[in-house]
């Protein structure tokens, strides 16, 4: 799994939190078994107290900000995460299902 998920942490300088968020990430994906590398980069936002949170996968390209402390992170983001890919997946689901549905009518 490890070598499908890159992980970049920028502006938080505990190295406990990177390494608690960096296990959270990569539990949640092997929870998630999605096909393929992803790309996860948590920065700080350009609005203070926020958190830009960026997810790119083979055709998912996904981002969120969060107001939360750094030391939340790791406990929040995994959350979220999981919701929006879930909400994405379910969308194109879907949207497949609508397509082949026409096709065959």
């Amino acid at each position: 799994m490890s070598n499908r998920v890159s992980i970049e942490v920028e502006g938080i300088d505990d190295a406990s939190i990177v390494a608690e968020f960096d296990q959270a990430i990569k539990a949640s994906f092997d929870e998630l078994a999605l096909p393929g590398p992803w790309r996860i980069v948590v920065r700080p936002s350009r609005v203070s107290g926020r958190w830009d949170f960026s997810v790119r996968g083979l055709d998912v390209r996904h981002a969120l900000s969060i107001a939360v402390p750094a030391r939340l992170l790791p406990s929040l983001i995994p959350q979220r995460l999981t919701e929006s890919l879930n909400r994405i997946v379910t969308t194109k689901v879907e949207a497949a299902a609508q397509r082949t549905l026409t096709r065959v009518v």
